[in-house]
């Protein structure tokens, strides 16, 4: 007798896993028929698989408004999460000091599953800094830490990040198809940084490193978000020697190896100091 079919349970899993991406810091309470609206999911589905995620804890229903927000399971599995195998207690002094020398925005990435996920995010004290959705995914060919990554991976790792032309364009200065993202992977392979001007963001410049994992491959990203009236010379050097310095030190943390420097991806990458 053949083994039961599992695509249909596990695609309902999937379903169900991927209503919770449409909550965001911009949308944290969202009702049943606007859900299944940006799902593309009949409302009957959509209930079925709210029903189940709220018995589980993923999310909670408000009894008046009757709109569905996250619950506190996520928060419990992020902290045994965190405490196994910690990446934010990693992460923080290095963002933290990122911050504080170049007063303004710094935030990492990790790359999961084929997303650029944003994990933490330091704001400088002053009033005008560049703001991030913690909840949003990074555009891997629109933004500084997905060049970064992108760059240092071998080509069916970047087939599996970038798919279909044109790339969405976010801005003019949005890089549309595989010739000029090239051009900026090889840019950022050179450097050993990324840049993107104003290509995710009209007011932002941003310049981002990869950190390793013990593969050779980027684990994940560290970027300063600049704004882009006050981004000069000065500015943009220091950076770059502070990015270049904390994406060594990160991978260093976490038992990772560098690639050898201007070479291809498919050379022996060589330990961390």
């Amino acid at each position: 007798m053949p083994p039961p079919a599992k695509t249909p349970a596990m695609s309902s899993v999937d379903k169900a896993l991927a209503l919770l991406r449409h909550f965001s810091v911009h949308k944290p309470e969202i009702g049943l028929s606007e859900l299944a609206r940006l799902a593309g999911h009949d409302k009957t589905t959509v209930l079925r698989c709210m029903n189940a995620l709220e018995r589980n804890g993923f999310i909670e229903q408000d009894v008046q408004t009757r709109r569905y927000r996250l619950g506190l399971t996520p928060i419990n599995l992020a902290r045994i999460r965190e405490r196994s195998f910690p990446l934010l207690a990693v992460l923080q002094p290095h963002l933290e000091r990122l911050r504080d020398r170049t007063q303004e925005t710094a935030h990492a990435t990790v790359l999961s599953s084929g997303r650029l996920i944003t994990t933490l995010i330091c704001e400088p004290d002053r009033a005008t800094r560049v703001f991030m959705d913690p909840s949003l995914d990074l555009p891997p060919h629109a933004t500084a830490s997905g060049l970064a990554i992108l760059a240092n991976l071998p080509a069916s790792g970047r087939a599996a990040l970038i798919t279909g032309e044109p790339y969405e364009q976010f801005t003019p200065a949005t890089p549309t198809n595989a010739a000029q993202l090239e051009q900026l992977l090889e840019q950022t392979r050179r450097n050993g940084f990324g840049r993107v001007a104003q290509s995710y963001d009209a007011d932002v410049v941003g310049t981002a490193v990869a950190y390793f994992g013990p593969t050779g491959l980027p684990a994940g990203a560290v970027a300063v978000a600049a704004v882009a009236s006050r981004f000069d010379p000065t500015l943009a050097k220091l950076i770059e020697e502070e990015l270049l310095s904390t994406g060594r030190a990160l991978t260093h943390e976490f038992g990772g190896v560098l690639p050898a420097p201007h070479t291809s991806q498919s050379s022996k990458p060589e330990p961390a100091p």
